[in-house]
């Protein structure tokens, strides 16, 4: 999904063929390049990954990106980081492993990107 596109995902996750066993996704700051080296902070990126790596999030993230995936997508998303205040986000995927589709059993692990432009994420590519 680009970030123009805001279509509604009706895809049900548990319907999708080829599910991925794994996919990592990076975050980022919209306001900055995704391959840059300048500006990779985050508000509170701890406290995001955190965020990110609960199991609702990570379960409406299998909803709303349900179905074929390729390394390179980006979605706009945001976290909420507690005391209404969410922080945009931009989520890229940086490795699929095992199909090609966001299924319902798909794990999905979820890194800042200056760690994979770093080289610090087996099996993301920068």
């Amino acid at each position: 999904m680009t970030g123009t596109d805001r279509a509604v995902n009706t895809t049900d996750p548990s319907t999708v063929s080829d599910p991925a066993d794994r996919i990592v996704v990076s975050f980022r700051s919209p306001e900055v390049d995704a391959d840059g080296d300048d500006g990779w902070w985050v508000a509170d990126s701890a406290w995001v990954v955190e965020k990110m790596a609960e199991r609702s999030y990570r379960r409406y993230l299998r909803w709303a990106h349900a179905g074929p995936v390729a390394v390179g997508d980006e979605w706009e998303e945001f976290v909420n980081c507690g005391c209404a205040s969410p922080e945009d986000v931009v989520l890229r995927v940086e490795a699929v492993e095992g199909g090609a589709a966001v299924g319902a059993a798909t794990d999905i692990e979820v890194v800042p990107r200056k760690a994979v432009v770093d080289g610090a994420v087996a099996g993301a590519s920068a």
